[in-house]
């Protein structure tokens, strides 16, 4: 299967040598970014921009290449005639009993537990970790190193950070951001930023 890009920075660096792992052929990438254009990430060409992409759409498979999840979200909705890959790492373990939506990377040394729901076009990172019967909704982020304890839930567009810690059964809310090194050990709303150890909010968005 012949694969493109979207994004070129350094998010796609990692999404790029993921779909090498797993040997797809790229045929380019497509970034908005006038300084990108006809550069090249590991070896694969900047072939031109989003709207090139809606000119060019027929029957091409796509990966969504961008860290941010509302960005991710506004071009999937975008795109609507692409189609979307699912791409895991050969080494990242995923249970055979999980379930993973379209679009969604899976990253090298991560691992998914028994009976875990992965939504949309999410980024499991390189190292984290997510336990049994987690569900992580559609444009989700799990940071590296991160870790889930079982039966965690994350909504839509959530971003957990990198080396955040979840305790088991905990909610986290749509589009909220948990902080880098976090503990949460309790329910986080709808659209908000908690840190620390245990985690607090700490700025509505």
């Amino acid at each position: 299967m012949n694969i493109y890009v979207f994004g070129a920075g350094g998010h796609s660096k990692v999404v790029i040598s993921t779909l090498l792992a797993c040997g797809y052929k790229i045929e380019g990438i497509y970034d908005d970014d006038p300084t990108k254009q006809n550069k090249k990430i590991l070896g694969i060409s900047v072939i031109g921009t989003i709207k090139d992409a809606l000119l060019n759409e027929k029957n091409k498979t796509g990966i969504l290449a961008i860290g941010d999840n509302k960005t991710r979200k506004k071009l999937f909705q975008v795109l609507k005639n692409w189609k979307w890959v699912t791409v895991i790492h050969p080494k990242a373990y995923v249970d055979v009993s999980v379930t993973i939506g379209e679009g969604t990377v899976v990253f090298a040394g991560s691992i998914i537990q028994a009976d875990a729901n992965i939504g949309l076009h999410v980024i499991i990172n390189t190292g984290a970790i997510v336990e049994h019967d987690c569900i992580i909704g559609d444009f989700c982020h799990i940071a590296p190193g991160s870790k889930l304890g079982g039966g965690v839930q994350i909504k839509e567009g959530a971003l957990i950070g990198i080396g955040a810690n979840i305790l088991p059964g905990v909610k986290i809310g749509a589009w909220s951001i948990v902080g880098a090194g976090s503990v949460v050990i309790e329910d986080v709303p709808d659209n908000v930023i908690v840190a620390g150890i245990p985690a607090k909010i700490i700025k509505k968005l």
